[in-house]
């Protein structure tokens, strides 16, 4: 083969990257080598005897022919439907190992699987979108968590990932937000929801209550405040104020008698 000028050299090899790349093999051995040489290449750097003879050889070369086609063009497929974008690397790379004659563990073909029935159902039955409800529960969630610092979230990836998806969706950043992350955000702090409940039935709007240090109020509404505690909005002295209800003073509740 004649020798080529570097000005080739990258011209071929970004040709390859992006052939093997839309075949989905840009994992493949051949595929990381060329890119490598292509950056050495790029900064002025020439090649060993052997480098320049693999990279002029897999350069020329077209991606495999896939095995087990029609399952991989089906696992393709699904990567690019909307709402699984957050597993359509694991579909791609299911695929790219399906195409090489690679076998999946046990639980591998279980996930595929079920990745693919959730791919097809929304197909069918379109986006997962939250109901009224689940967005109210979202948004308290979010307000929850307020009482957490970056260094507890750097420990928690997943929360975290599930807030900032839900924040941005909640702000009209994103169209769409994950059944996980909502489901996720959606079920933080069950106890203190269940204060909250418990909040709304003991003090409805317009209930005349009092504080534990002798404050007393008109309930607007129950809510979170800005520490990420459950709280009353109390109208106090002519302005709102946010008062965690652990600080509200609990009268006892009169028993309803039996009628006999």
């Amino acid at each position: 083969m004649a020798r080529m000028s570097a000005e080739k050299r990258i011209e071929l090899g970004n040709s390859m990257v992006e052939r093997w790349t839309a075949a989905n093999q840009e994992s493949d051995r051949s595929v990381r080598f060329v890119k490598d040489m292509l950056v050495r290449l790029g900064r002025g750097k020439g090649l060993t005897k052997r480098q320049r003879e693999w990279y002029d050889s897999a350069v020329l070369a077209e991606p495999p022919k896939p095995q087990n086609e029609e399952l991989v063009n089906q696992l393709l497929a699904d990567a690019t439907v909307p709402g699984m974008e957050k597993v359509s690397s694991v579909l791609s790379d299911f695929a790219y190992k399906l195409s090489r004659g690679w076998g999946l563990s046990e639980k591998q073909t279980a996930f595929m699987h079920k990745l693919m029935a959730q791919a097809d159902d929304i197909r069918k039955n379109g986006r997962w979108e939250p109901s009224a409800e689940e967005k109210a529960a979202i948004e308290i969630g979010v307000a929850f968590s307020r009482r957490y610092s970056d260094y507890y979230l750097s420990g928690c990836p997943g929360l975290s990932k599930a807030l900032a998806e839900c924040n941005a969706w909640l702000s009209g950043s994103v169209s769409h937000v994950d059944q996980w992350s909502a489901k996720k955000v959606a079920t933080l702090c069950k106890g203190d929801r269940k204060v909250m409940a418990d909040a709304n039935e003991r003090w409805p709007q317009g209930s005349l209550v009092h504080t534990k240090f002798g404050e007393m109020g008109l309930v607007v509404e129950t809510s979170v405040d800005g520490a990420g505690r459950p709280c009353l909005v109390m109208l106090m002295d002519g302005a709102t104020k946010d008062v965690p209800i652990e600080r509200i003073k609990k009268e006892r509740r009169k028993r309803k008698k039996k009628v006999v």
